[in-house]
């Protein structure tokens, strides 16, 4: 039986740390992340504060050895084993006059979805706007938001996207800081139907206020929101086949070594570091991780204390009878995942659980 595309990615790390003669196409390793090559990130948009305590926290709870559920992302309420930060490719749309009651801002907001795999799940699809950061000092005029579905396709940067039907309206105070919106029905209907995805129309208008008694320039407020303006869609994603009931939780605690002898069969140390690798500035974090290995004798003596598979145990018996048939070897019994935050090829941020990645027993198989 061929071996899983989890086992072969972390046989590449480990072949690579260990300056093995056997060589695994890099390749491999990016197919399991999910990639066609070394990303070579381009733009670095903001990482958001959720993404970083997803990560934090499903790490401390590895550290801690607490047993979790890396296919249900507890801080956000929804299933869910891949997170990734699609970045806004859409454009400005600049108005000839700026005077009331002509639009402040308005900005084509479109979301590449192609990423998102065919038997990956949508659970959440989040649109955050960052209009800056909030302040108590400098206080604006009040803005009137507004979010339309494209109705109609456009040639990009030479027409205007025809606005249709109206997604979201409200008023804020600027500066507001950031906004969100539950965008999962429209983002699950542009995923099943590609063609239906023309993306976002959004307009932002300064509101006059004539009672404030505050004299506001247009111009200089118009050109600081859209300054500060930031757009960018925050996806969950469940896939069934990388979830089975039976292995959704995190192991809890690595068990000590059966055998004690340096030469038998067990489990070894062993750090990938991905600076290393020459990784590190497209992995965000971790900045490596104990992966460890399996090396050792599988002596047909103590192959009943060696966490050794019935098969094992027979194919050792039959060396013992005919030499020709091989022994058995030391194999990883037991493997955990890891959680990984990095940088794809069209500059999407991505946070997934990936399983098999570090040894946690070994055993003569």
């Amino acid at each position: 039986m061929l071996p899983s595309l989890p086992v072969l990615a972390l046989g590449y790390l480990l072949t690579l740390a260990l300056s093995q003669p056997f060589q695994f196409q890099e390749y491999v390793f990016l197919q399991f992340l999910g990639l066609d090559k070394v990303p070579s990130p381009q733009k670095f948009q903001p990482l958001p504060y959720i993404l970083k305590k997803i990560f934090q926290d499903q790490e401390a709870a590895a550290t801690a050895g607490v047993p979790q559920d890396l296919c249900y992302v507890k801080q956000l309420g929804v299933p869910g084993n891949v997170l990734r930060l699609l970045p806004d490719r859409g454009f400005f749309l600049y108005p000839k006059k700026l005077s009331q009651p002509s639009p402040c801002l308005q900005k084509l907001l479109y979301f590449n979805l192609s990423a998102i795999k065919e038997k990956e799940q949508l659970t959440m699809a989040q649109l955050g706007l960052d209009l800056g950061p909030r302040s108590y000092y400098n206080l604006g005029p009040e803005l009137e938001l507004a979010l339309f579905l494209v109705q109609e396709p456009h040639v990009w940067g030479q027409s205007s996207p025809r606005p249709g039907k109206i997604f979201a309206l409200q008023s804020v105070p600027s500066p507001q800081g950031a906004l969100y919106f539950n965008l999962l029905d429209v983002a699950k209907d542009w995923n099943d139907n590609p063609q239906k995805n023309l993306g976002l129309f959004l307009e932002i208008l300064v509101k006059e206020d004539r009672d404030s008694g505050m004299d506001f320039q247009l111009e200089d407020t118009c050109v600081r929101v859209r300054s500060s303006l930031h757009a960018s869609l925050l996806v969950v994603t469940f896939n069934p086949e990388q979830c089975p009931p039976s292995s959704r939780k995190r192991r809890a605690a690595i068990p000590a070594l059966r055998a004690s002898c340096k030469n038998l069969c067990q489990r070894h140390q062993l750090y990938i570091n991905f600076q290393d690798l020459g990784w590190h500035k497209w992995i965000i974090a971790p900045k490596g991780f104990m992966a460890n290995y399996c090396h050792g004798d599988c002596p047909f003596s103590l192959t009943t204390s060696l966490n050794c598979s019935s098969y094992a145990f027979m194919q050792a018996l039959m060396h013992a009878v005919d030499p020709k048939i091989p022994q058995a070897v030391c194999i990883p019994t037991k493997l955990s995942p890891i959680s990984m935050l990095y940088r794809d090829n069209d500059d999407n941020v991505i946070l997934r659980h990936h399983e098999d990645m570090v040894v946690d027993e070994c055993g003569c198989g």
